[in-house]
């Protein structure tokens, strides 16, 4: 059996007056969480929609980069949501159990995130 070499983590960042729109592509794993994690710090208090689609593998790392991003975002007023994970993203968050806490949800007439619908600490 022939294992799957890595793929590299490449992020497109796009940011203006609206949301922040991060394009995840790649391994998001112990060895590309913290450079992720180095690219979400400047967005604590926006609103980061992390588009996941072309995530080819995450493990507890890249889980925890996202848990830790979003802990930090309510502190400061921000917001962190998960578009489109792939299969291997999807799989793994919810069998976590924190596909909840990182899914798209509605926001209200204001665009503002309705906060405070997740349950506390993970």
């Amino acid at each position: 059996m022939v294992s799957a070499s890595p793929q590299p983590l490449h992020v497109d960042t796009v940011a203006g007056l609206g949301p922040v729109l991060m394009r995840v592509c790649g391994d998001l794993d112990m060895d590309t969480a913290p450079s992720l994690q180095t690219m979400l710090e400047p967005f604590l208090a926006q609103r980061v929609e992390m588009d996941l689609a072309n995530v080819t593998f995450i493990d507890s790392s890249g889980v925890n980069v996202l848990l830790s991003h979003l802990e930090q975002c309510r502190a400061a007023g921000g917001v962190l949501v998960v578009l489109q994970p792939s299969r291997p993203v999807q799989q793994v968050l919810q069998l976590l159990g924190v596909h909840r806490l990182l899914m798209d949800r509605p926001r209200t007439e204001g665009g503002q995130d309705p906060g405070g619908d997740f349950p506390g600490p993970y």
